[in-house]
């Protein structure tokens, strides 16, 4: 029952029983669990170390494998170089055309003048050479150095201009200089110089080697063979002789002059023949290592 401006005081007896609320949990940071949490910090601590153990020997093993395998600034720089390398190309590239030729020209022109400057004076010295016949002459080294580099430079141009004689067109009459540079041209089938040259360094080699490996038993027979027939002819001019002093002797210095004239030209034939035979022999002996 309510009253206006009073509360009536109520019995305890009366009053609602309210419902007790669950208790509050205590904070985390304030819960009985610190052996616990120094038993996570411990592994966390020796998997981080682990870890990091790991790292560092997959870091030196990178390392003996490629030293430069972590160094990113060389990458970069290379990349940028690469970048840049067009650019100081066409740089290069976009010089006058014609410049070099000129100034070779030009070069040309002054050494033909400095050449044509030292044959005149050396023509004026000529004329007063009457004058100074009996006075030393002394010629600088750099001077000499000089004359020998006119005298090369001459020689060059004098055997630039032979071949350019030799290879100008308008002076040849048919097409065979055409045929021949045309064999000799890669795109045609041809070997390259360089490709040509291990072939015949081989072929050389085994030219020797062939020659080297015939059997010493050939050279045996073949010396003894000569010598027999050295030894026949000695023999067959020894009985001649003796037959000519027995029947002629009045002929006596004839017979043995003719004979001294005649033994050189035979062993000359010999000989002759021999070579021959032997280079016969070194051909053969190459013709099948070619084969082979």
């Amino acid at each position: 029952m309510k009253k206006y401006g009073l509360q009536l005081r109520v019995q305890p007896s009366q009053q609602k029983k309210q419902p007790t609320r669950p208790p509050l949990p205590t904070p985390i940071g304030f819960q009985d669990e610190d052996e616990d949490d120094v038993e996570r910090e411990i592994s966390r601590q020796a998997s981080k170390n682990k870890a990091l153990k790991d790292i560092e020997e997959q870091h030196k093993k990178a390392l003996e494998e490629d030293p430069s395998v972590f160094d990113y600034d060389g990458v970069y720089d290379k990349m940028k170089q690469k970048a840049v390398r067009p650019l100081a190309q066409d740089r290069q590239e976009r010089k006058p055309k014609y410049i070099q030729t000129l100034i070779d020209k030009a070069k040309q022109r002054e050494r033909e003048h400095e050449i044509i400057y030292e044959r005149k004076i050396a023509k004026e010295r000529t004329k007063d050479d009457h004058l100074f016949a009996d006075k030393d002459k002394f010629v600088t080294s750099a001077y000499k150095k000089k004359l020998a580099e006119q005298a090369k430079w001459l020689e060059e141009e004098r055997l630039r201009q032979l071949r350019e004689e030799k290879e100008d067109v308008t002076k040849k009459k048919d097409i065979s200089d055409f045929y021949f540079n045309l064999s000799k041209n890669v795109a045609f089938g041809a070997e390259d110089s360089e490709s040509r040259k291990p072939k015949k360094q081989q072929e050389e080699v085994a030219a020797d080697t062939s020659e080297k490996a015939t059997p010493l038993t050939n050279m045996h027979t073949e010396s003894s063979k000569v010598r027999d027939e050295h030894h026949g002819e000695a023999s067959t001019l020894h009985e001649g002789r003796s037959e000519s002093i027995d029947a002629k002797p009045d002929s006596n210095a004839s017979t043995e002059e003719k004979a001294v004239a005649d033994e050189p030209k035979n062993d000359h034939h010999k000989r002759s023949q021999d070579a021959l035979a032997a280079a016969k022999e070194r051909f053969l002996a190459r013709k099948r290592a070619k084969e082979q």
